[in-house]
């Protein structure tokens, strides 16, 4: 059975004698016994033989003689003198007093952890370390402190620095103190922050023959929704230098808002309707037309039919099915490819023998390879 022994001391005003190991059959066996004569003081270390609790009047029953008789608990504490390890037994008191009874006297150029006016208590280990005077900033002041030779976040909060993982030293906490004149200690701490943020609404495009042509307008207003965002911020001594967002909660949706996109009054072959562009914005159109799309290219300055000279993103249709002028839009059937807005200003004979239904122009007649033919809708704008 594994017993926990415990010193113990007992003062009388008479000499005390120890009657024996083990004492009237009591249930205590004394491990180790030691007198101050001056102060006629023993410090016994009682061992239980079972689990019963220690108690004061069956400790007495160790001793014989006549007085009155005073126990109190006796703390076993170490020390480490830079290396030299010796336990002393306190009844209390302080360090100092600790290292006055081991006769130990610091220097100047030592320092004591923990300080000298910490009270005892059980198993305190208390050292004592060669140390030098380093140049600490932190909290918002400079001193000049006595820090331990060693490891610097060691040393430092051996010298009462409080140094926790997060701080943020000027040196590597993993250097040593030995050639180091000053450091600097930059607190981290970290807390959370919520905060209510909006919801954006969409909008959501519909078609109307109850709009005229060109026109929009409005079927439901767009409400914005809400959410209550938990973001964990940092901060390094009082200033917040990141932040994340840790938990996100909506609080109320938003509301689309629906726009109707007029089409009363288009044209009806090809049907009339909107479509969305390359840059996400949904256009409406009078008419599309689908069939063969080809390119062509021309030397600068050339002239097209309608006198402007002809230039990327001037086309060729057949007027009589697309008049001059018209404003276009132009991508294949499947999407695979954009040749974007366009104005009617030119013709020829695939537009007018029905081969193609539009001729796209390019600056370079590798353009117009890339191009080569192919199946493109061309939606009339205007």
């Amino acid at each position: 059975m594994n017993m926990t022994s415990k010193w113990y001391a007992v003062r009388s005003a008479c000499a005390l004698v120890l009657a024996g190991a083990i004492i009237l059959g009591s249930m205590f066996t004394v491990a180790a016994a030691a007198v101050n004569t001056d102060t006629k003081t023993v410090m016994v270390e009682v061992r239980p033989e079972d689990t019963s609790v220690l108690k004061r009047e069956e400790l007495f029953e160790i001793y014989q003689g006549n007085g009155e008789f005073e126990l109190f608990n006796v703390f076993k504490i170490t020390l480490n003198n830079c290396g030299d390890i010796q336990t002393l037994l306190m009844s209390g008191g302080t360090v100092a007093e600790a290292l006055e009874k081991a006769g130990i006297e610091p220097t100047e150029n030592q320092i004591v952890v923990p300080s000298e006016k910490t009270s005892i208590i059980a198993d305190m280990e208390i050292g004592i370390f060669d140390a030098k005077e380093i140049k600490v900033t932190a909290d918002g002041n400079t001193t000049t402190a006595l820090v331990p030779y060693g490891n610097v976040a060691d040393a430092l909060n051996m010298a009462g620095f409080d140094v926790d993982d997060d701080d943020i030293l000027s040196v590597s906490r993993n250097s040593v103190t030995d050639d180091l004149n000053e450091v600097t200690i930059q607190r981290v701490t970290y807390g959370e922050e919520t905060l209510n943020k909006k919801i954006a609404y969409d909008s959501v495009n519909e078609n109307s023959d109850e709009v005229e042509l060109g026109e929009t307008k409005v079927k439901t207003k767009g409400v914005d929704g809400e959410k209550l965002v938990t973001r964990e911020c940092k901060y390094v001594d009082g200033k917040k230098v990141s932040e994340k967002v840790i938990d996100s909660k909506t609080l109320t949706e938003p509301v689309d808002e629906v726009i109707l996109v007029g089409t009363k009054g288009a044209a009806t072959n090809g049907g009339a309707g909107t479509f969305t562009d390359m840059y996400g914005n949904s256009v409406a159109y009078s008419q599309v037309l689908t069939g063969s799309g080809t390119a062509y290219t021309a030397p600068a300055g050339a002239l097209t039919a309608t006198g402007v000279p002809a230039y990327h993103g001037g086309v060729a249709v057949n007027p009589a099915i697309i008049p001059y002028g018209s404003k276009l839009y132009i991508t294949s059937t499947d999407g695979s490819f954009v040749y974007g807005y366009a104005t009617a200003v030119d013709t020829g004979g695939a537009l007018w023998d029905g081969s193609a239904i539009v001729d796209c122009f390019y600056n370079t007649y590798g353009e117009c390879v890339n191009f080569g033919r192919r199946d493109v809708n061309v939606y009339v704008i205007a």
